[in-house]
């Protein structure tokens, strides 16, 4: 893998299904990459002042480290059920999307489950993972799905979108390790049409033209890349390439794009396909960072 062994991969942890999902998710690589693992809570203490202004009293303060402090212990076990016997754990007083973005800028990889419990602070179930999403400094996981640790998952693709963006070469190369160190397939798909013009019906050839650019695209931007023995399927469709992603989604095991598309604007944080995988895809969603 690209990923230093001095850079830790950090994930998140509140206690929810959905974050011990990510810790297991996050275990899994640590181990296939030979890095280091750091499990984070927030305490979020702000969320607790009275009237905006006022600081919660110390005993308060410590019911939530005691808690804090049993999720980690389970978070950390299940990290070591997984092979990774030495995670470090860390609590945060602050909070969880601004705890796990400042962690970021030391990491390797960013890790985070679908959705959290929110807690007091009535924040939209998975507020969290489009927080980090958008504002992580280093590539994002969220783990989405209920199957992406089945048995019978290994055997499925990992799932690149390649848009032909000049970012197109980190979300191969990030796709190919994956695919090599999983010993899984890689399915490459470029959508070559967001919004097919309804004259072209008639004018097949054109079809047929804008198709061949597009494998052309990805033969060009692969052979950069060592491709070593994974086997690599080239997709090329014209539709939608949220929809296509998000429905191929169901026979990946990971979905590897970049965090902006080509079409991005300067001040676009997630990209409007990386928002829609967060909130659709059956698998986990691995953001790489262009920006």
């Amino acid at each position: 893998m690209t990923a230093s062994a001095a850079q830790p991969i950090v994930v998140g942890v509140d206690g929810s299904a959905e974050s011990l999902d990510a810790v297991r998710w996050a275990a899994r690589a640590a181990r296939r990459r030979g890095a280091p693992l750091e499990i984070v809570y927030a305490l979020d203490f702000s969320a607790l002042l009275a009237g905006g202004v006022v600081p919660p009293p110390e005993e308060m303060k410590d019911v939530l480290r005691v808690r804090g402090h049993r999720y980690l212990r389970t978070a950390a076990e299940l990290a070591s059920a997984q092979g990774v016997p030495d995670a470090a754990t860390r609590l945060d007083p602050d909070r969880a999307a601004q705890a796990l973005v400042d962690a970021s800028g030391a990491a390797a990889l960013l890790v985070a489950g679908s959705s959290g419990k929110g807690r007091l602070t009535g924040l939209l179930a998975g507020s969290v993972a489009s927080a980090v999403s958008a504002h992580a400094r280093c590539d994002t996981v969220i783990v989405r799905g209920d199957t992406w640790d089945e048995a019978e998952q290994a055997k499925q693709p990992i799932l690149a979108g390649i848009d032909g963006g000049e970012a197109s070469g980190r979300v191969l190369a990030t796709a190919l390790d994956e695919a090599a160190a999983r010993h899984a397939p890689l399915v490459v798909l470029h959508a070559w049409a967001d919004d097919p013009p309804p004259h072209e019906a008639g004018h097949p050839e054109h079809h047929e033209s804008v198709a061949g650019a597009g494998h052309r695209l990805l033969t060009d931007r692969l052979a950069g890349h060592d491709t070593g023995d994974v086997e690599i399927d080239r997709v090329v469709v014209r539709t939608h390439p949220r929809r296509e992603l998000i429905e191929r989604s169901g026979a990946a095991q990971l979905v590897v794009l970049g965090d902006r598309g080509r079409g991005g604007f300067p001040g676009l944080l997630l990209g409007s396909t990386g928002q829609a995988l967060l909130h659709n895809a059956a698998c986990p969603v691995y953001l790489v960072r262009t920006s």
